[in-house]
């Protein structure tokens, strides 16, 4: 199955996202971690290195990586 193509790091880093979010690709497990991506150079997707993962709990190959943005500031002063 083809997923779709998402950002690069870089693009990620631009944004203000320092770390990724990764899941289990397999919905039935819901297990998730967070990584720091500064180990990723700038040119490289998040779809590129979503197969590499194997999850610890269930085994299953692949993962979601998104990345790990701020929560919003919504109604809030300075």
């Amino acid at each position: 199955m083809a997923y779709p193509q998402k950002i690069t790091f870089g693009e990620m880093r631009e944004s203000g996202a320092r770390d990724v979010l990764i899941y289990c690709r397999d919905y039935r497990c819901g297990h998730h971690t967070e990584a720091d991506a500064d180990g990723w150079p700038d040119d490289v997707r998040l779809s590129d290195i979503e197969l590499r993962f194997i999850c610890q709990r269930c085994g299953q190959r692949g993962a979601e990586v998104r990345p790990k943005f701020e929560p919003a500031r919504m109604g809030t002063t300075g």
